[in-house]
């Protein structure tokens, strides 16, 4: 390779990662220990002598600056690996050549208006940054811009170049087609510095590649450009045109022209984008473990979040965990539970417990050895019950973590989380409540999971809900956002100082907010608790002063 321009006596050494851009190895070192990066968008520099590395754009005077491009020698040639005929790399100047000892391809830049070679980009056969040859300050025009002038009726923008001559060659390279420099990662720039080119076109079609970079820079660039103009392809069952091209389908790729669609914004919907949804037969949601609470709220639909709260000792992990053995053992969906203050062991014990209307965690002679063994055999055997809990500590990122996995990993569709509070940062528990609630109802529409979660309850001005205080939305752990983001919430309320033993294992649950109809609104529900089986059930006739309970399992209210 020639001497660099900028410093004449020395000779190039060896690729470097570059600090200023952060390419992995995009700075080249010379031999009297100056360096620079090649990367189209990054002007870093260090002097020779391991002098203080700067920016061009910070002292301009204080660098050598490379006032001349002096192109590698190249040849065109066919390059049957990638289906390119010769015609094609001519009609682009797409070479083959070395690069400090290595076979390599030359992507070559022309200015738009004189067609004067201005810059070559170095594609090397291993993945790696592509180096850009080119005079200081040179702003590099999308690949292949130079050949169109007259044309205006549409465009294509692929992310590379072997992608814009696949697409120019299917087209017999008539119609306009052009690349970005430097990639997905450059798109929106590349697109501002040639914005005034591209408007010039009735319709650009952004056929950039189909993976999870490619589709962000897609949206990212037509976000850009003029509204009404943009429409964005897809090449069905491969990952850019080349590929396509490759396995001898350039159908697709004209196809994919073709049904470009025209680009929208996320969140905006004709009818005819949601037609099916919206004509689709509405159902009823899936069940509670609670007749009248299945009716007042027409069950539980994916995506959906259902927030409870009550006083310490309420019962509201008891109501948790009847529900999830419900929900495994009737329902057969597989469910996760997350208890943060309680460990899996006892959970365990207390969900198989539910199951045959035993109280395994408690040591009072009330069951036997066989009866859990054969109990936790049963649950056991669905494969439906996860524990994601434990004592330890655990951030909320690493909870989102754990529900990501399990929903898309083991298929879970139910999660239940206690308790919400745990997971706030006492420094700022406001705040840290308003960003999980949030992020939460964005899982479940993400996932289409149900998740329910527990949290704790500031205290009220009068009576306290650990004595049966009623149970209001502002009294919820970060009420404000659970308010905008639940879709239902609940309130547990009880006495457990009463002195009548029935009127204290006696809980009301009040609906404080129903986004689905509203109707369940201030709506409750009494339920009894057996205190030998450890099962709740809905009371039809709650017990007053004076009177004696009547609880009726299975049955509900007439809500």
């Amino acid at each position: 390779m020639p001497a660099d321009d900028g410093a004449s006596d020395s000779v190039f050494v060896a690729k470097e990662p570059c600090p200023g851009c952060g390419s992995r190895n995009n700075l080249a070192r010379y031999s009297d220990g100056h360096a620079h990066c090649f990367t189209p968008s990054c002007d870093y520099f260090e002097k020779a002598d391991g002098e203080t590395a700067q920016r061009l754009s910070d002292d301009a005077a204080s660098r050598p600056r490379r006032t001349t491009f002096n192109p590698i020698h190249y040849e065109v040639v066919g390059l049957p690996k990638r289906g390119l005929s010769e015609q094609t790399c001519r009609f682009f100047d797409y070479g083959v050549g070395e690069f400090n000892g290595k076979p390599c391809h030359f992507a070559h830049y022309k200015d738009p208006v004189t067609r004067e070679l201005v810059a070559q980009k170095v594609r090397l056969p291993a993945k790696e940054d592509f180096p850009v040859l080119k005079a200081d300050g040179t702003k590099l025009p999308l690949f292949g811009q130079h050949l169109w002038r007259g044309d205006r009726r549409s465009l294509i923008i692929t992310e590379g170049e072997i992608d814009a001559m696949s697409v120019s060659q299917v087209q017999q390279n008539k119609y306009p087609v052009v690349s970005l420099s430097g990639g997905a990662g450059n798109s929106v720039h590349d697109i501002k510095r040639n914005y005034e080119w591209l408007c010039e076109f009735e319709k650009i079609v952004l056929m950039f590649d189909d993976d999870q970079p490619g589709r962000e820079a897609a949206e990212a660039c037509a976000e850009l450009l003029p509204v009404g103009k943009v429409f964005i392809a897809t090449i069905e069952g491969f990952k850019d045109a080349n590929e396509a091209l490759v396995a001898g389908k350039p159908s697709a790729i004209t196809g994919a022209f073709w049904n470009a669609k025209p680009y929208q914004p996320e969140g905006i919907f004709t009818l005819d984008d949601i037609e099916e949804e919206v004509l689709a037969p509405v159902e009823m949601g899936r069940p509670w473990f609670l007749d009248s609470l299945t009716k007042l709220t027409f069950g539980r639909r994916d995506g959906e979040v259902y927030y409870f709260g009550a006083g310490t000792g309420i019962g509201k992990t008891d109501l948790f965990t009847q529900q999830i053995e419900y929900d495994v053992m009737v329902l057969g969906v597989p469910t996760a539970c997350i208890y943060l203050e309680q460990p899996p062991s006892e959970t365990g014990k207390r969900i198989v417990g539910k199951h045959v209307g035993k109280q395994f965690h408690i040591p009072d002679g009330s069951w036997t050895q066989e009866e859990l063994t054969e109990a936790f055999a049963k649950v056991k055997a669905t494969g439906k019950l996860f524990l994601g809990g434990n004592f330890a500590s655990a951030s909320w990122d690493q909870i989102k973590a754990r529900i990501r996995f399990m929903a898309v990993g083991l298929g879970v569709k139910h999660i239940f989380l206690d308790h919400l509070t745990a997971l706030a940062d006492p420094a700022k528990e406001r705040e840290s409540l308003e960003i999980i609630t949030k992020e939460l109802a964005l899982l479940a529409q993400e996932l289409r999971i149900i998740i329910h979660v527990i949290s704790h309850l500031s205290t009220p001005d009068g009576k306290p809900h650990e004595e049966g205080g009623r149970v209001m939305l502002r009294h919820f752990k970060g009420s404000r956002s659970i308010g905008f983001w639940a879709f239902f919430a609940f309130g547990l309320e009880r006495n457990p100082q009463h002195d009548d033993p029935d009127i204290a294992s006696q809980t009301t649950l009040r609906c404080l907010k129903d986004r689905y109809t509203g109707r369940a609104n201030g709506k409750t529900i009494t339920l009894g608790y057996d205190t030998t089986s450890g099962i709740l059930s809905e009371c039809l006739f709650p017990k007053e002063e004076g009177d004696k309970p009547q609880s009726f399992a299975g049955q509900s209210l007439d809500v």
